[in-house]
């Protein structure tokens, strides 16, 4: 049996109300590159039985800026929370890429981790981006991952 993080199990425990109570949920996972998002949405869609949506696959190549398809995403999340079913969103810069598609999060989650990953170009972007939106002063949980 693999070890699960204590940090992990806290999220659990603070989302399990949020996950059993409300149809179509959306949760966001934010955070910097290369800090466990993905990893840590997985374990959270596997434990809930929900759809994650990796927005990293939705990612268009630019060299200093992030570019998602946004109509793809917003489909998906229209799919699963009209079933109503909770969907998980994961990846960089969610607060501005929810903001594009109209779409508000029941529960974000910010994920941090001590070193810092990020080209320097995507450091830049990601600078700016938490400046201007603050995500880990306006999540509902900060997790920081160290491992």
């Amino acid at each position: 049996m693999p070890t699960i993080l204590p940090s992990y199990l806290q999220v659990v425990d603070t989302l399990t109300p949020i996950m059993r109570g409300l149809p179509g949920v959306i949760v966001t996972i934010d955070g910097r590159d290369g800090v466990g998002k993905t990893t840590f949405g997985r374990f959270l869609a596997w434990y809930f039985n929900v759809t994650l949506i990796e927005t990293d696959l939705f990612l268009i190549p630019a060299q200093d800026y992030i570019i998602h398809l946004d109509d793809q995403i917003n489909r998906i999340i229209e799919r699963r929370i009209t079933s109503p079913l909770p969907v998980i969103v994961e990846g960089v810069a969610m607060l501005q890429l929810m903001k594009r598609i109209n779409r508000v999060p029941a529960f974000s989650i910010y994920v941090t981790k001590p070193r810092r990953s990020s080209s320097e170009a995507l450091e830049r972007r990601l600078t700016a981006y938490e400046a201007t939106f603050s995500p880990s002063a306006k999540a509902n949980i900060v997790v920081k991952l160290e491992y």
